[in-house]
């Protein structure tokens, strides 16, 4: 159960408040796939994206497994805040640029990543002992800051961090919007008979100007901005049945999305700015359209959806307005983020059905980002690109769970690991076979593989084949009990870096005669 503006609510119903806060959930499972499959020669593309010499191709790192609890955050420089989900538990990392490092909570089990800025510091929400949502921000010098440490003050969500450290979100069990410094603290920015509570900041620019949403009628959101000279301010001009902003300009300037009225064929994309207030964007050729981000410059990247099901990313730019990016010759396709070099990340079909991640640019259009992989494991899927950042580095999902995409020639990246390979089923008392396939990317050698079964037993690999930096190696176990187990296999480089890989099984039948520990041949 979940705490959501004072209600208690049911898991399903907090997937479905996430998605109505941006993030649609049920497209962000990292689940493993399918077994190995032949991977496609790398793409000729330069780095922006675009066809021709000079290509760029992508080293994989490996950030994590589990299903994603909030969309991944990355910075210009290449850092990357994320949240997974594991059993129970929802865990916070962070990435570095060199390894992977857990956040830490404020001592619950559930820590939501919401923002990351170009310093390194994240703003989110974490549990704290006694179960209440606090909002953090979160440095790897300083650790975890609780913005709202005083029990009296009540729950707290952490939304949004700009590149000069300051966060905005929402407080107290009445929900009013706040922004915090370390200068200021935090500071309550109240409401108003147009902007009543619950409401929460949810995004903010550089010098400092606030948009958020307030809740009409317990349901339906309305877009606000907040500055220190003007206080709050009901941006939605156009009189939208329900509004909620996405992402902010340099120049204050507001994105996101709206509902013209409850009966007036979906979602649709507007602009505000002080000259012109809130525009509508349109819908291109389309029924629907929608904005899921955008650049400081105002590039919006999103999607437009058709009536027969059918949907499309697209770009939208003052110059160019909305355009179609097409698919990798299937149905459909969807944005997920876009930089300040035009590169626009996503998922979509290609002529077979399948979902493959992308990147698109004006000059090269879209390319399937499996085509364009420099030493990928066998068996690596990208299914789906997450986030972009401006140096061209892509978050992508992948059937071995969440991983970066560097554009460098040459990468000190370590082991690169594959998906796991074994039965999604087993029967108790039979041996299950799993097999994990790895690149060696800067060829230090590999010390070991570890498995572990989940069942409380596990081991080093006996025997590890590797040439050429690609290498593998197999292991077979028996399970005692039935049961849903999570298989992991670890790769200790020379240098001592780690790198996981897991998968579920499910294990039925009836109990093995011999009980106790299940062996293992590895």
């Amino acid at each position: 159960m979940h705490w959501i503006w004072g209600k208690v609510v049911s898991v399903a119903s907090a997937m479905l408040w996430l998605a109505c806060m941006g993030l649609r959930a049920g497209s962000l499972v990292l689940a493993a796939t399918s077994p190995a499959l032949a991977q496609p020669a790398p793409a000729s593309i330069h780095a922006d994206g675009s066809a021709g010499v000079s290509p760029v191709a992508y080293r994989v790192i490996n950030l994590g497994m589990g299903a994603i609890a909030t969309y991944p955050r990355i910075n210009a420089s290449g850092q990357v805040a994320f949240s997974l989900i594991h059993g129970d538990r929802t865990d916070g990392y962070f990435y570095d640029g060199n390894i992977v490092q857990e956040m830490g909570s404020l001592g619950g089990r559930t820590v939501y990543v919401n923002d990351l800025n170009d310093a390194g510091q994240v703003a989110g929400t974490s549990l704290n002992d006694a179960g209440v949502e606090n909002a953090f921000v979160w440095s790897a010098r300083g650790g975890m800051l609780d913005l709202r440490a005083a029990p009296s003050h009540g729950r707290s969500y952490g939304w949004a961090i700009n590149n000069r450290g300051v966060v905005t979100g929402a407080m107290g069990d009445a929900a009013h919007p706040f922004r915090w410094s370390v200068a200021s603290g935090v500071e309550d920015l109240g409401v108003t008979p147009g902007i009543p509570a619950p409401a929460a900041g949810r995004i903010l620019n550089d010098a400092g100007l606030v948009a958020g949403v307030t809740t009409i009628d317990d349901e339906f959101t309305r877009t606000f901005v907040w500055t220190r000279s003007d206080g709050l301010i009901d941006i939605d001009t156009l009189g939208s049945a329900e509004s909620s902003p996405v992402a902010v300009g340099a120049g204050g300037e507001v994105a996101g999305n709206r509902l013209a009225s409850f009966d007036g064929g979906g979602e649709r994309p507007f602009l505000w700015t002080r000259a012109t207030g809130m525009l509508d964007l349109g819908t291109g050729r389309g029924s629907t359209a929608s904005v899921i981000a955008m650049t400081p410059g105002l590039h919006i990247a999103g999607s437009i959806g058709y009536p027969d099901g059918r949907q499309r990313a697209m770009s939208w730019t003052r110059q160019g307005g909305m355009r179609e990016l097409g698919t990798l010759g299937g149905r459909t396709s969807s944005a997920r983020n876009v930089n300040t070099r035009g590169q626009i990340v996503g998922l979509a079909e290609d002529r077979l059905g399948a979902t493959r991640a992308f990147v698109w640019s004006a000059a090269g259009g879209m390319l399937d980002l499996n085509r364009a992989l420099r030493h990928a494991p066998p068996g690596l899927l990208l299914d789906q690109a997450l986030a972009v950042s401006d140096n061209g580095a892509i978050v992508a999902g992948s059937n071995a769970g969440l991983v970066l995409l560097r554009p460098d020639r040459e990468c000190m990246c370590g082991h690169t690991l594959g998906p796991l390979v074994l039965p999604a089923q087993a029967e108790a008392g039979v041996p299950l076979q799993a097999l994990v396939s790895f690149v060696d990317g800067d060829r230090t050698g590999t010390r070991s593989v570890e498995w572990a079964w989940g069942d409380g037993s596990s081991g080093a690999a006996r025997k590890i084949v590797e040439a050429d930096g690609v290498g593998s190696t197999s292991a077979s176990h028996s399970f005692s009990t039935p049961g849903v187990y999570a298989v992991t296999a670890t790769v200790v480089g020379r240098d001592g870096r780690r790198t996981t890989v897991s998968q579920t099984v499910v294990v039925t039948g009836p109990a093995a005669p011999h009980g106790g520990t299940a062996p293992s041949s590895i």
